[in-house]
């Protein structure tokens, strides 16, 4: 039985693929995994990169090739095929750790073999069914920076390694930041029996990824293996901030989305699950709004941009009770970019968001230096 599903949405990154991939085969237990690569019609030789990688590990990796979709479009293309108990999406230019990697199949296999099992640093089985969600750390990689996120807030690791919670327990800690697609693999029987599907044609549907399922997962556990590493360092990523200027319109259409999940949904929620889905979308909005108020340049920021976005979301933050409120990320500062902007119609004045953004870098370096190395 494969254990890991990896799907990898793989367009036009023919020198970093090999990385990836490699990465993954060298792992002890790499019988275990099922790496679909998925080349999203790609414009370089990132198909025939591809198609190498499975010629030499036919029993692990196998290749789906077809035309450009875009992010969305790979994820539905390789979970129909999938053949893991688990399932996890890994892009191409990221990499796992693979002693980690290890680490977390073994857990996986303890868990195919026995549910019962109770022994320290192993996945305790509380319930009669596999867990919907396993949790992992993962670590950033920026130019100059590491930083590992795990489920913890000021330094404090609030579950137990290896017990299997209800997601309804641990929801109201509000948690949302540690609930990212680099940090979760699913029950793929979970995805396939809620009919799981990304949007496509567009970017920026990962957040699909960590939201969806959380509308119809039942239970959680929490592992110390430090599996992503994330890459934030590649000119031209998606989360480049000058990529994701460009692409605020993406970043619309996936919220739409979203919303439109939600609102069609919430009424089956548990009022646990409600409230921690209200608090999650008042933060999708706050990210729009980021962008505008806080981000972007003053040159290239249009009033009436930021006005026609307003118009179309308020209506719906109002049917679904959000009231989303932006702060500065060093806490220092307590003035609401969202309220400022409805009560004056402008942007801070640049030598405030300045002086903002030197307490946000000494403020954020400090709590990394502390809670995060």
């Amino acid at each position: 039985m494969k254990l890991l599903s990896l799907i990898i949405p793989t367009y036009n990154m023919a020198e970093l693929l090999p990385r990836c991939l490699e990465s993954l085969v060298q792992a002890k237990k790499s019988d275990a995994l099922d790496i679909l690569v998925v080349n999203d019609g790609s414009k370089d030789n990132s198909l025939q990169v591809a198609r190498e990688w499975e010629k030499k590990y036919p029993a692990i990796i196998r290749v789906i090739d077809k035309p450009n979709g875009n992010y969305g479009s790979t994820i539905n293309a390789a979970l129909p095929v999938a053949e893991g108990l688990y399932v996890k999406v890994l892009d191409s230019d990221d990499r796992f750790d693979t002693t980690a990697l290890d680490a977390l199949l073994t857990e996986i296999e303890r868990l195919a073999q026995s549910k019962t099992e109770n022994a320290a640093h192993t996945i305790a089985a509380e319930t009669d069914d596999y867990p919907d969600i396993l949790h992992t750390p993962f670590t950033q990689i920026g130019a100059t920076t590491r930083e590992v996120i795990r489920y913890n807030t000021m330094g404090r690791e609030p579950y137990e390694y290896g017990k299997i919670y209800e997601l309804d327990k641990i929801l109201p800690d509000g948690y949302i930041r540690f609930l990212l697609m680099h940090s979760l693999a699913y029950r793929i029987n979970l995805l396939r029996g809620m009919h799981y599907r990304q949007t496509e044609g567009i970017s920026y549907t990962d957040t699909e990824w960590s939201c969806y399922p959380l509308f119809a997962a039942q239970t959680i556990v929490f592992l110390p293996h430090n599996v992503y590493q994330y890459n934030l360092d590649r000119e031209g990523q998606t989360m480049d901030p000058k990529v994701l200027m460009k692409s605020v319109n993406q970043l619309q259409i996936v919220t739409d989305a979203m919303l439109a999940f939600y609102e069609a949904h919430r009424s089956d929620l548990s009022d646990i699950r409600a409230a921690w889905m209200k608090q999650y979308f008042e933060n999708r909005m706050r990210i729009l709004y980021k962008i505008y108020l806080l981000d972007m340049p003053h040159a290239d920021f249009r009033k009436e941009d930021l006005q026609a976005m307003d118009n179309k979301y308020l209506p719906c933050m109002q049917r679904l009770d959000l009231h989303p409120r932006l702060y500065p990320e060093n806490k220092l500062l307590r003035i609401d970019y969202i309220r400022f902007w409805h009560r004056h119609h402008r942007r801070w004045s640049r030598p405030l968001e300045a002086f903002n953004h030197l307490l946000d870098v000494c403020v954020k370096w400090l709590y990394i230096r502390l809670f995060r190395r």
